[in-house]
């Protein structure tokens, strides 16, 4: 996500002067940013999912100053014992088990802090140290990669961008080599989400492309690979 909101401003300051009007639309953007992850249309609030989603939140803010207090750690028990879906069932499930044992001599030691403070943000997807708090991705069924070969590849963009305009990632990505398609198709190399819609993929219009890529990649074996807006940025070559 850092890297796409630095790719947008570093697109609005790459004339040298920064306009009246470009300064307006990123201050919309940014006040927009929160409401854009948050609103996930068409959810069920009392859902499996759901619950996962308020765990996931809580896990980040007792995460967010890098450690865990005694108190926080016996909060947490308490709140999965009130979720008897969640603490049955996987995820809440392991995380659950982790801290009974924690807590189960009445004594939390330092190294017991750290195992349960990783265990939580392997599970949400918090990687403070990188400056990542949403861990969007690791909801999507997106492919590991190392590196993006653009030349000659055929990419297809779907949802909402953090970084920008499709029109300026396209560019982009035409001008590393690469080829644009509005639809999936067989020939599709690479279906690139954008941060700002990973979250509501299943419930939301472009979920449809996200769902036709996998049959392609694991039905029918295409070879395309869906990948993060992130993952994109992090291997454009630089204009």
């Amino acid at each position: 996500m850092v890297r796409s909101l630095l790719f947008r401003v570093n697109n609005i300051l790459s004339e040298g002067k920064l306009t009246v009007q470009e300064k307006e639309d990123i201050k919309t953007f940014l006040s927009d940013i929160p409401r854009e992850l948050l609103d996930v249309p068409n959810i069920d609030f009392y859902s499996a999912e759901s619950d996962i989603n308020l765990l996931t939140g809580l896990c980040k803010g007792i995460a967010a100053d890098r450690s865990l207090s005694e108190e926080e750690i016996r909060y947490l028990n308490w709140w999965l014992r009130q979720n008897s879906t969640l603490k049955n069932n996987y995820p809440g499930k392991d995380l659950y088990k982790l801290v009974k044992e924690i807590l189960a001599d009445k004594v939390v030691t330092e190294e017991e802090s750290r195992r349960l403070y990783n265990a939580i943000c392997a599970f949400s997807g918090a990687n403070l140290d990188d400056g990542v708090v949403e861990g969007l991705s690791t909801r999507l069924p997106c492919d590991e990669i190392d590196s993006i070969d653009f030349s000659g590849s055929t990419f297809c963009l779907t949802g909402t961008f953090l970084c920008g305009n499709r029109s300026v990632i396209s560019k982009r990505i035409v001008d590393a080599g690469g080829d644009i398609k509005d639809s999936i198709t067989k020939k599709i190399n690479y279906l690139v989400v954008g941060t700002l819609s990973s979250k509501a993929w299943r419930f939301s219009a472009h979920g449809r492309k996200i769902e036709k890529a996998i049959s392609y990649r694991d039905e029918l074996l295409t070879g395309i690979k869906i990948i993060t807006e992130d993952d994109l940025i992090r291997f454009l070559p630089a204009s």
